[in-house]
């Protein structure tokens, strides 16, 4: 375990920018385990009026079930940056999040929060790491993620998306026409200014013809759509992000009955690429 302040978030992204680290690491080195936390974090009011705008979230007194990942980010960034990393952070790739909301957290309540990567696992198409983050309020865990990001390795390319279940018949259906915009609005309420969100300019030196939807914000808008189907209580939230949303674009949103929740299938306007598989539900 590995403790240290956070770096500013410019100089956290100029090391990620002039990292001349590998793209995957080498044997051996996936042993690590880094921390961020930080105390008496408050969420700002608004911050949070504008993430409740560009993700679609309706006002409330309770933050956004997605909200404390933006509170970490600037712990992430440190983690992700930190020279002890064996890897590079651009160019890693969000495969699998959860998020486990065990109790409201009402806006402007003092949260500790904790950050921890690890792992470097061999995968498919390069290393497997993990990202787990928790938000605890008087001295309780009140919310916690899990994030599965991908060091891909060169000449895996990004490879065609997984093949996906048909969404059920009936399914209810929604669509959304995403801004070219979004990736900058999201950077803006976020603080995450990853460049392959912003411009197409700045997402051509990273591989892709033009930008794309940060996959948080997909998700979070995912969130804002099925919460109200919800009922109260402790929810759990799954996703696994397959196609990137490249921008702008139209995309359809289909959601259906399961067991415990809700079943959801964010994809292209014919309804058939994938662009985020998973499931809103009471947790067990």
């Amino acid at each position: 375990m590995h403790v240290t302040p956070p770096p500013g978030p410019w100089t956290a992204y100029a090391r990620a920018l002039l990292s001349r680290k590998p793209r995957v690491a080498a044997p051996g080195q996936g042993g690590f385990a880094l921390e961020q936390r930080a105390a008496g974090i408050r969420s700002d009011p608004r911050r949070v009026a504008a993430y409740r705008e560009v993700c679609g979230f309706a006002a409330g007194p309770d933050l956004p079930v997605t909200y404390p990942h933006v509170l970490a980010w600037p712990l992430h960034l440190a983690l992700l940056t930190a020279p002890e990393l064996p890897v590079r952070a651009l160019g890693l790739v969000h495969l699998r999040n959860r998020i486990d909301a065990l109790r409201p957290l009402p806006e402007g309540v003092p949260l500790e929060l904790r950050a921890r990567l690890s792992g470097l696992r061999e995968a498919g198409r390069g290393q497997e790491l993990d990202l787990v983050t928790e938000a605890w309020a008087a001295g309780e865990l009140a919310w916690r993620e899990e994030a599965v990001l991908l060091a891909r390795r060169p000449g895996a390319g990004r490879g065609p998306p997984a093949p996906a279940d048909a969404d059920p018949a009936g399914a209810d259906e929604r669509r959304w026409d995403v801004p070219a915009a979004i990736g900058r609005r999201y950077a803006r309420a976020s603080g995450d200014f990853n460049p392959i969100h912003l411009s197409a300019l700045t997402a051509r030196a990273f591989g892709f013809e033009r930008a794309i939807a940060h996959g948080m914000w997909s998700l979070a808008r995912i969130a804002a759509e099925l919460g109200p189907g919800l009922p109260a209580g402790p929810v759990r939230l799954d996703a696994s992000f397959r196609a990137p949303v490249l921008l702008p674009a139209a995309v359809t949103l289909r959601r259906w009955a399961i067991a415990e929740g809700l079943g959801f299938a964010l994809r292209d306007r014919g309804g058939s690429r994938p662009h985020v598989l998973g499931a809103l539900t009471t947790r067990p």
